[in-house]
């Protein structure tokens, strides 16, 4: 043997997506000066860069290469130990190949994540969601689905309730939720709720989730109910107040004209009666006229954002002189699936947050009542980027916005 190799440390430990270097001693045991090229082997071969892959040793002189390791942060980057090897091959005789080993402690890492399939439902007590617990992480996870509702207005069971998930995989969970009030509404009713797949010892991954309950009794009829009523109770009135009393005095002044008829004249002297005359009585017609100013212009807003990985960065857009807007509905795209928040700003307030790790391709969020936006008012999409996509080859996170809604003139 004409060479040796060894580690100067001895197990180590990993953790994906780190970068660990590794010093590699290489002793030339022959008296002659000698080149050698350094190689990584082994099945983690792809995690391995030789920081100096040639390298040339006089005769009985030895030199330390750096031997970098950086374990992907991936389902299939297995928890537990696992063997870095390095081939060193001397140019002159290659039979000579010598083989260093080192045992790494890859450490367990956590990616959890609930995907909604139907983030909304529309339904007046009862809706079924179903929902994704993805494990983008290197270790088994076992977790226990929960409700968490802080306005206990919504109950629901979970199918099943528990669910393990090896790495790199996902499993299909049905929520049935049912509302607990409000059997009798006048007005569209928004119920918003998380559900959460936890397990003790590890960060939970959480979904928000909407159940929208139409009116039992639209405000429209009872509208209607109540304007039938009055007009009725208008009705009565005028019959029981003007036009019976009307008709009654009506019928007894014709009653005191012919009984003044009847009567003989008066002596001399004597108080002539009184005449009498009937009022004849008119109704006058109300017409009532309703206005309609119209559902104004659709009209959308488009902001991009390209922030950098573990920066932020935002982009707005005032609304113009002269108009108003009225936001109806939203759509957050994230088509490379970074991770990170994206929020929603009007003057500085903070109205919407998103966790880009939940969004997928696109997110879609209606309004069930339009939010108004005055002349000069300004809308601000902010995002922060913690990570760029698995298939991103941009060094930042792309996110956009689209904002719909309806514009018209200003009063």
């Amino acid at each position: 043997m004409s060479v040796q190799t060894w580690f100067s440390s001895g197990e180590m430990v990993a953790q994906p997506g780190a970068q660990l270097t590794l010093p590699l001693s290489i002793q030339n045991l022959r008296q002659s000066a000698e080149s050698y090229t350094v190689v990584p082997a082994g099945l983690s071969a792809s995690w391995t860069a030789i920081e100096r892959s040639s390298i040339t040793l006089f005769g009985g002189s030895q030199d330390v290469v750096d031997v970098v390791v950086t374990p992907p942060e991936v389902p299939t980057t297995s928890a537990g130990p696992t063997v870095i090897a390095v081939r060193v091959i001397p140019l002159s005789e290659p039979d000579d190949t010598v083989v260093a080993e080192i045992v790494l402690a890859i450490q367990p890492f956590d990616d959890r994540r609930i995907v909604s399939l139907q983030p909304v439902q529309r339904a007046r007590h009862r809706a079924t969601y179903e929902f994704m617990v993805e494990n983008h992480g290197n270790e088994l996870a076992s977790c226990r689905l929960k409700l968490v509702d802080t306005s206990e207005r919504v109950d629901g069971l979970f199918d099943p309730p528990a669910v393990g998930v090896a790495p790199g995989e996902a499993s299909l969970v049905r929520f049935k939720a049912k509302a607990r009030r409000g059997f009798f509404r006048r007005a569209t009713r928004t119920l918003d709720f998380e559900v959460e797949a936890e397990q003790q010892g590890h960060d939970p991954a959480i979904a928000s989730m909407s159940l929208v309950q139409p009116p039992t009794i639209p405000g429209a009829a009872i509208v209607r109910a109540l304007t039938i009523a009055a007009l009725l109770g208008g009705l009565a009135a005028a019959w029981f107040g003007v036009i019976r009393p009307e008709i009654r005095d009506a019928a007894t002044d014709l009653v005191d004209e012919r009984i003044a008829e009847l009567t003989p004249a008066p002596v001399d002297g004597a108080t002539p009666a009184p005449a009498t005359t009937a009022v004849d009585s008119d109704e006058a017609a109300v017409e009532t006229v309703t206005a309609d100013d119209g559902d104004g212009e659709p009209s959308f807003i488009r902001l991009t954002v390209d922030a950098p990985i573990l920066g932020t960065a935002d982009a707005s857009q005032p609304i113009g002189e002269g108009i108003t807007f009225d936001l109806t509905d939203i759509r957050v795209e994230n088509s490379l699936n970074d991770t990170g928040i994206a929020q929603l700003f009007i003057n500085g307030v903070q109205v919407y947050q998103w966790s880009l790790s939940n969004i997928r391709g696109q997110y879609f969020e209606p309004r069930i009542t339009p939010i108004r936006l005055q002349p000069g008012d300004n809308l601000t999409f902010s995002v922060k980027c913690d990570a760029k996509g698995a298939t991103s080859t941009a060094d930042t996170c792309s996110t956009r916005i689209n904002i719909g809604g309806r514009t018209r003139p200003a009063l």
